[in-house]
């Protein structure tokens, strides 16, 4: 081993010449070939030293008699090999060869086979590979070279893996194990990773899982940090298919620092692209287009066209799955071409999938059947079985959604004996619950969809229970609604309660956070955060005057994704170990235990083919359906709160809008409160609203006769039915509590300032943060330690695309939802004094907003609002209701005589039905 600083003093000839003569008596070849090993351990741990000792060992070839031109060159071409520059390689290690063959050094354009065989292989041209590999490994046969041909064999092995011939790929690797099973080397750990590679395929995960194991502690042993790397990369990849997330994401970012680190563009580039994949199965498509925009042209400029082409093939994933199809199609297109050039049947297939996905989205189930059908063949060819089963089990959707229930039984029952990974489990029982369910078998529907369900909840188990676990099931809650569905097919409304219950308090769980200390972490990241914010606070507009709200900017967008992308980060080093322990969800069977005297819970439910709500008072529970769609309510919804919003923006006909959603509103009363009635038991109502349900203004609706409901009865709104628990312990005295009141005020504003400071007079010992203390930072601070109330007065906006990206504006930038990770609340209350701050957005079930995020977070209730309000009025309403709790009233008591109060000013219900309070 030549040290670097011993070789610095080599650039001239005498010095050269001496080092030569004493350490290998005058033998040149011993000392190129020790020069060689030196760069070879250093391409493995350090790649910039690697970069400087090449630089100051190419300078000594001048110094060497010609015949060592081609080592020189090879040098040069392995370095680039190794940091992914694969044409620029090509191009040292051809005109290698060229010299080799010009002298007749056959042994040298053998040897030089080992690296041409993966250039040629990185860069998709696998003839090329194929025919340069055979050539050497023949040499090495015939000299009985057992190690060249192990490595040969390796080298021919990953190509075919490459092409997506496991069978053919494997029989190398068999070869290689053969002749160095009795070392513990690079060689071994190579193929002992290659082989896993190809298990992996086979869908044998755990004997996948041994082997990188195996190899990454054989990388580590001899130092090679680069493939051990790449071996946690694909121990990464296998805790994703085993359903353990979390950990999977969390050796994916260290796996992507480490290469940072090492320098080594091509396995971060890896890394990302694998994060996509599994930013999808997690269903944060945003995230996943993020990183293959990043990603794409790293690639192209590598000349890594299997890799670009997969890149692709996964932003048209994401976006098919957002439902933006156009450019998914046209992404999709992109990977299509290049797949072909390179002929890789297997991803052909995996287009071919991507077409039955968008043939299915347009109803085109014949088409999406023949892609499918199309795919399964690719698959079978490469022995791919993983995929295979992928390929299948969407036949069988197509199938099913064609309406042929009998052949998608038939061929759903020829998967029974296969083994499945989580995700195939639980698409397999949903496709099969629906094809009964078609059918009208809704004993054997149920037993399906409760598989299903079984299989999320196990796969949530690996899973830390943030926001990425709500994300992660909003496309598998159709499995309870299902499920929900078949039970009350069956007559079983008590269990179809119970279900119903259970599936609410699983996707709007308590995320009970724990944060860890923020010095494990490490200071750039802090530091791009607080950029990244800054560069947000000054893209934001402000909103119109006297308005606490502002628009969502699609300017905003890059710069959220690469925030989040960064709080991702900062969490994989937060996250504890997680152990995977399956436990479910607890028993929610003594619920109606819960429901005191007097007392009577409305449940609401949606499927696609039913909207109702169950009640449930005095141990009994009845289902009511509404005569109404989920589809009629959401515009009805939306045209109200459409009218509301204009009525606060202050528009010229006041009474023509007053009007019109007095009568949306008596349409939503007489559609689903009338139906009711008659099964209400006493003054108090508890509403669980999710998703849309949530999005009712209930204090404003009206019955026949003209009285508000709130009149009427004691009406309270929960999300979670777990929050019927516990109900009897009475709150913290809040004169006496910590408490915390933020006023990030503007220009525009100024109310804000005056109602914080009214506020503070009330509560002497609460904190004040306004100007420049009103900031994230402080906020996060308060919300750790705060026990009484928060308040939190700010413009706020929601994000219609992306609920993550929903923001209160403080004064420092944006404190969005995933900013709760590091503070949880321990407050009794959180007061959003801001616009829209219990909207959702759009998509991802119209069900997660900045209100519902506080709440999930540990607060017992939240005080929100469901479109703008306007300062003057919002500032007497707060006023009132803390000059009520002041007085010792609990907070529905003072949240029900603000509510008064303001309807003393204007009876107009745009100006104070907005104002929503959940908790108990």
């Amino acid at each position: 081993m030549i040290k670097f600083n011993q070789l610095q003093k080599l650039a001239r000839r005498p010095e050269l010449n001496r080092f030569i003569s004493s350490r290998y008596s005058d033998n040149i070849a011993d000392f190129v070939q020790d020069l060689d090993l030196s760069i070879n351990a250093l391409l493995q741990t350090d790649l910039k030293k690697a970069r400087k000792y090449i630089d100051s060992a190419v300078v000594l070839f001048r110094h060497l008699p010609g015949e060592y031109e081609p080592r020189r060159l090879a040098i040069r071409g392995r370095y680039h090999m190794i940091i992914g520059e694969f044409k620029a390689a090509l191009k040292f290690y051809l005109k290698a060869v060229e010299l080799f063959k010009k002298c007749g050094n056959t042994g040298g354009v053998a040897r030089l086979g080992k690296a041409l065989t993966e250039i040629y292989s990185r860069l998709g041209l696998y003839e090329q590979a194929l025919e340069v590999g055979k050539y050497s490994l023949r040499y090495y046969q015939r000299k009985k070279l057992a190690i060249d041909i192990a490595h040969m064999s390796i080298n021919m092995g990953t190509i075919y893996r490459r092409m997506d011939k496991n069978r053919e790929a494997l029989k190398y690797f068999d070869k290689a194990r053969e002749i160095v099973l009795n070392r513990n080397d690079y060689y071994l750990a190579t193929v002992e990773h290659n082989r896993a590679n190809i298990f992996s395929n086979l869908n044998q995960i755990k004997k996948a899982k041994q082997l990188y194991d195996r190899a990454a502690s054989i990388y580590h042993q001899i130092e090679w940090h680069v493939a051990e790397n790449k071996s946690h990369y694909a121990l990464a990849f296998i805790l994703f298919l085993e359903d353990k997330f979390t950990d999977a994401i969390k050796l994916f970012e260290q796996v992507y620092e480490k290469s940072k680190q090492l320098a080594d563009p091509v396995g971060a580039a890896m890394t990302l692209l694998d994060m996509a994949e599994i930013n999808i199965q997690l269903n944060q498509f945003g995230s996943a287009i993020m990183l293959t925009d990043q990603i794409i042209p790293e690639f192209h400029r590598l000349g890594m066209q299997y890799e670009e082409a997969r890149a692709y093939y996964f932003a048209s994933d994401a976006l098919l799955r957002l439902g933006d199809y156009d450019p998914a199609e046209k992404r999709l297109k992109k990977a299509e071409r290049i797949f072909r050039a390179i002929d890789n049947r297997l991803w052909l297939g995996m287009v071919d999938i991507a077409k039955s996905r968008l043939y299915l989205t347009r109803g085109r189930y014949r088409q999406a059947a023949e892609a499918a059908a199309e795919s399964r063949r690719f698959f079978i060819k490469s022995h791919d079985k993983r995929r295979t089963l992928d390929a299948e089990i969407i036949l069988i959707e197509a199938v099913c959604e064609s309406g042929d229930y009998k052949r998608a039984l038939k061929l759903a029952r020829s998967l029974d004996k296969r083994k499945l990974l989580g995700y195939q489990k639980y698409s397999l029982n949903h496709i099969r619950g629906k094809c009964y369910f078609g059918e009208k078998n809704y004993s054997e529907a149920l037993g399906y969809f409760k598989r299903a369900v079984r299989v999320v909840e196990r796969m949530l188990e690996g899973l830390y229970p943030d926001e990425i676990r709500f994300f992660f099931l909003v496309d598998k809650y159709d499995s309870y609604r299902m499920l929900i569905e078949s039970q009350l097919k069956l007559g079983r409304i008590r269990d179809s309660f119970i279900s119903n219950l259970k599936a609410l308090e699983i996707i709007n769980h308590r995320t009970d956070l724990k944060p860890e200390l923020m010095d494990k972490v490490a200071e750039e990241l802090i530091e791009k955060r607080n950029k990244l914010r800054a560069a947000l606070k000054k893209l934001n507009q402000s909103p119109r005057e006297g308005q606490r709200g502002t628009d969502s900017l699609i300017s905003y967008y890059s710069i959220e994704q690469r925030l989040w992308s960064n709080e991702r980060k900062i969490r994989a080093i937060l996250y504890p170990r997680m152990h995977h322990k399956r436990t479910g969800p607890g028993s929610l069977d003594d619920v109606f235990q819960q429901i005191g005297a007097g007392e009577t819970v409305i449940s609401f439910f949606s499927s696609d083919n039913l909207l109702g709500a169950y009640c449930a008072a005095n141990g009994r529970v009845n289902f009511v359906s509404f005569d109404i769609s989920l589809t009629e309510l959401d515009i009805l919804l939306r045209k109200t709160h459409f009218i509301f919003e204009n009525a606060v923006f202050g528009p010229r006909d006041m009474d023509h809008s007053s009007r019109i959603s007095r009568h949306y509103l008596n349409v939503i009363y007489q559609k689903i409160i009338e139906p009711l009635r008659s099964y209400i038991s006493g003054r108090k109502v508890i509403f669980i609203a999710d998703s849309g349900f949530g999005q009712i203004p209930f204090m404003a609706l009206r019955d026949g006769s003209g009285k508000y409901i709130k009149d009427l009865y004691e009406l309270r709104i929960i999300v979670n039915p777990r929050d019927l628990e516990g109900r009897d312990i009475s709150g913290p005295n809040l004169k006496k509590s910590r408490n915390a009141i933020f006023a990030a005020s503007s220009d525009l504003l100024p109310l804000i300032d005056i109602e914080a400071r009214q506020i503070k007079n009330m509560y002497r010992k609460s904190r004040i943060f306004i100007d420049d203390n009103a900031s994230c930072s402080n906020l996060i601070s308060e919300l750790k330690e705060a026990d009484g109330f928060v308040h939190i007065a700010a413009h706020a906006s929601r994000s219609s695309e992306n609920p993550l990206f929903s923001r209160i504006l403080m004064n420092d930038g944006p404190f969005f939802p995933f900013d709760l990770f590091q503070s949880g609340v321990r407050a009794e209350l959180v007061t959003l004094s801001g616009c829209q701050t219990a909207a959702p957005g759009l998509y991802y079930g119209n069900s997660f907003s900045l209100a519902k995020a506080f709440y999930q977070a540990g607060s017992h209730h939240v005080l929100a609002t469901l479109w703008p309000v306007s300062d003057k009025l919002s500032m007497l309403f707060m006023l009132n209701f803390y000059e009520t709790l002041a007085r010792g009233e609990d907070v529905y008591k003072a949240y029900q005589s603000a509510i008064n109060q303001i309807i003393k000013i204007t009876d107009n219900p745009a100006f104070w039905s907005s104002f929503i309070l959940l908790g108990t």
